[in-house]
């Protein structure tokens, strides 16, 4: 595809905008880039000549509001700047350059034992990269993902909108969660058959808890005897650990503090049909509409590399 370039609307004019449409006047935008306000108006102006159409509305009391034009040029005008950051990142070759804020997601079970060392070896990578992060369920971050108030989340890949893009890092395998006086206690590893008529413990958070259920499913077996459902795998841990019933989860035990002395222990389930259908993946996501800033591809390098 061939493009007739126009150099009419440069990077400094879509900056100017984007800057003084986030700081809500002029004065602060000019505040935030040193430069006079009169200067960024006149730059602005220039861009609303070539876009033919006002872009926004400037009123003492209310400072600036963009209109409908406004609001999708401040969105194309991000996207450019973003884009024009990652060429220069990419000439560069060197992570330590990159700049700016990134704000990831992650599924609420996964943070413990993912944002930790993630934070850590990103920061090593890009030093100059503001990271905040948000813990959230399955529906929220891919929610988020699609309103582009996060740019990348850990998430299970399963059941993710086709609106997402996603990069596969590490398999987790499912456990059964038993007291630590348990019968099967000792056992080197048990069955669902073994467990379907005990008090269950539910993690009930999409899509681990649908795949919970599936693997019931999956060996012929009655859906469990739920005594008890919560969102929180440490709750689930510690209704366990008190004989209020078993359980089924997902995670990387070896990340885990030692389960005896949260008074439970886990064990590896043995149904074939389960084991060989139940893996779950997790993955980093991000929506398809936008394409990763420097940052956020960054940051998916990275996890890649570190978890992969």
């Amino acid at each position: 595809m061939n493009f007739a370039p126009n150099p009419s609307i440069t990077l400094r004019q879509a900056l100017h905008f984007v800057v003084a449409a986030e700081a809500g006047t002029m004065s602060e935008a000019a505040r935030r880039l040193h430069m006079a306000p009169s200067a960024i108006s006149m730059s602005i102006a220039e861009l609303e000549r070539i876009v033919g159409a006002q872009l926004c509305i400037k009123r003492k009391s209310k400072g600036l509001t963009l209109t409908s034009t406004g609001v999708a040029v401040f969105r194309q005008a991000r996207q450019l700047l973003e884009l024009a950051d990652e060429i220069a990142a990419l000439s560069r070759g060197d992570r330590a350059d990159i700049r700016g804020p990134l704000t990831v997601g992650c599924f609420m079970t996964l943070a413990p034992t993912t944002i930790p060392p993630m934070l850590a070896e990103f920061a090593r990578q890009c030093p100059h990269v503001d990271v905040d992060f948000v813990e959230a369920y399955h529906e929220d971050l891919q929610d988020r993902l699609l309103a582009g108030s996060l740019d990348a989340a850990f998430v299970y890949d399963m059941d993710l909108s086709p609106a997402l893009k996603s990069a596969p890092l590490f398999s987790v395998d499912p456990y059964i969660l038993l007291p630590q006086d348990h019968a099967l206690a000792a056992s080197a590893s048990v069955s669902l058959r073994d467990i379907a008529a005990e008090p269950f413990i539910f993690f009930d958070a999409p899509p681990i808890s649908r795949r919970v259920l599936e693997m019931f499913s999956d060996s012929g077996l009655e859906p469990p005897r739920i005594q008890h459902r919560s969102r929180s795998y440490a709750t689930v841990r510690s209704l366990v650990a008190a004989g209020r019933g078993v359980s089924v989860l997902f995670q990387h035990p070896e990340f885990e503090a030692p389960y005896e002395s949260l008074g439970v222990v886990l064990k590896a389930v043995t149904d074939p049909i389960v084991t060989t259908r139940a893996q779950a993946t997790v993955s980093l996501a991000w929506a398809r509409s936008v394409p990763l800033n420097a940052r956020a591809q960054a940051w998916v390098d990275v996890a890649a590399r570190h978890f992969g």
